[in-house]
């Protein structure tokens, strides 16, 4: 019974267990850093399209590199916004935010102001639930872990024991010992789906 279920169990919690792997990241942009800056340089006076340029600066390739080649080169406010658009967290927010002062061409400091104030509120949220997601896969993989420890320190000796009595013993020692894998495996996959 033993040698089916765990195979079985294995297999089913595949997917998850190779989720335990770091995965490789992309660098992020700083989204806050880009709209901070973009708030600042109108602050101090810049036009849209300079301040974009300025807060686009050296952003490497993508979205930011041509946002910062067209706010050099003075294309529309419309088609800069849509490349800003494309970022994952405050993407949306910043092109409409382009638009609007591009249409509307006043109080531009303002809205990016509040714009800021809203993206370092979401940075801060992001960071948090990642730090707390980190703590409850921590505590998973412990709790998951200890059916093994328990296993090492004792499970064999509970073996030995009930082999001695018997066919009965062992399917008793075998059920025992896959419900123990059993449970580490599950609290692991929902360590990983966390």
């Amino acid at each position: 019974m033993l040698m089916i279920a765990l195979p079985a169990l294995v297999l089913i919690c595949w997917d998850d267990l190779r989720g335990l792997r770091p995965q490789g990241r992309k660098p992020a942009v700083d989204e806050t850093r880009l709209v901070g800056t973009i708030a600042a340089e109108l602050q101090a006076g810049a036009s849209i399209r300079k301040a974009v340029a300025e807060a686009t600066r050296g952003g490497g390739s993508g979205p930011l590199l041509l946002a910062h080649r067209l706010a050099v080169a003075g294309a529309p406010i419309e088609a800069i916004a849509e490349q800003l658009e494309t970022l994952p967290h405050n993407g949306r927010r910043i092109g409409a935010a382009l638009r609007v002062v591009g249409i509307t061409g006043g109080r531009s400091s303002e809205v990016f102001a509040r714009l800021l104030a809203r993206a370092s509120q979401d940075a801060d949220i992001r960071r948090e639930r990642r730090t707390l997601t980190a703590q409850v896969r921590l505590s998973a993989l412990v709790v998951g872990g200890l059916p093994f420890v328990s296993l090492l320190f004792g499970g064999f000796d509970r073996l030995r024991l009930l082999l001695g009595s018997g066919s009965v013993g062992v399917a008793m020692a075998l059920a025992g010992l896959t419900m123990q894998l059993g449970g580490s495996l599950l609290a692991v996959r929902m360590a990983v789906r966390s």
